[in-house]
């Protein structure tokens, strides 16, 4: 649990409450409304309330991590990238009390420390979250079963959305269908040997991560919703990755949960959903590989 979890529930509630009154209104969520109600949460959460409607903020890092996608295929544009990094420290110098920012300021510093400098990987890495979040609302419209566990744990919690151990691991479910981060980088510490060879160390190693999470020969129900999974030892030491793994592990794992698992409570709990545009999941059907967020809409009404 974040020792801001006080501070950072309400923000998402008074978010998805926003949104979901907007979407009562027309009758439909698409993707792109969903999104941007989630940068809300994330610049209040990283910055503060007064950052809530900075839109020009995350436009620069949506338009660095764009081209930055290309590599040396496209220029560096530097101008954009020197003030996005002077706006970020000038959050972190006057940091608004109850925001990770402020928590950052806060911190020890070491030498060489530049600590506005990982907040733009807390904003990169915030989208993804925000994905995985409306994956899980898309398949909670097309499968009752899940619809109706979701529902039992935002109806009996006592946590005020603090813990909700099943929506938590509806994310890491979404994660593990879709990974938002398939390919993961590594490098051998030392020589590995296999049948065919060995494996020098210092040796770059690219991990599938949909690979091993959507193994049928491992893994029950591979291609199937089942966040239950997550609440038991039954999957344990089988590479499921959906916040990368060893030393490296994502450090905002509980963080993401927390603030996705309470968005999806306070969506679920009051409202019916249905996919009105975009791909239409089929519960008896495996899983497709991939969903194209981008085009879903969910058609929203007061729940039944």
């Amino acid at each position: 649990m974040h020792h801001l979890a006080d501070r950072f529930v309400p923000v998402v509630e008074e978010e998805m409450r926003q949104l979901l009154a907007e979407a009562a209104r027309g009758g439909s969520l698409p993707w792109d409304d969903f999104l941007d109600a989630w940068y809300r949460v994330v610049r209040r959460v990283v910055f503060g309330d007064h950052a809530r409607d900075d839109k020009d903020l995350t436009a620069m890092i949506i338009r660095l991590r764009k081209d930055g996608t290309w590599a040396f295929l496209r220029p560096k544009r530097r101008k954009v990238r020197t003030a996005f990094l002077r706006r970020v420290a000038d959050e972190v110098a006057d940091a608004e009390p109850g925001s990770l920012a402020a928590v950052m300021a806060a911190a020890p510093k070491g030498d060489g420390a530049e600590p506005a400098e990982q907040v733009p990987q807390w904003l990169f890495a915030f989208d993804p979250a925000g994905m995985a979040a409306f994956r899980a609302l898309t398949v909670f419209a097309t499968h009752p079963e899940a619809m109706a566990a979701a529902r039992r744990e935002a109806d009996a919690d006592t946590s005020g959305r603090r813990f909700l151990p099943y929506l938590r691991a509806s994310i890491l479910e979404s994660l593990r269908l879709w990974p938002t981060t398939p390919m993961i980088l590594r490098q051998s510490t030392r020589p590995v040997e296999w049948a065919d060879g060995t494996m020098p160390a210092d040796c770059g190693v690219l991990l599938y991560a949909p690979y091993f999470h959507r193994d049928d020969r491992h893994l029950r129900d591979a291609h199937g919703f089942s966040p239950e999974r997550w609440l038991t030892d039954e999957d344990d030491g089988w590479p499921l990755v959906p916040f990368s793994d060893g030393p490296v592990v994502c450090p905002g794992k509980q963080l993401v949960l927390l603030l996705t698992s309470a968005a999806l409570a306070f969506v679920v709990g009051d409202h019916d959903l249905r996919v009105g545009r975009g791909q239409h999941l089929d519960p008896s059907h495996p899983l497709p590989g991939t969903l194209d967020n981008y085009s879903v809409a969910l058609s929203v009404s007061p729940r039944s």
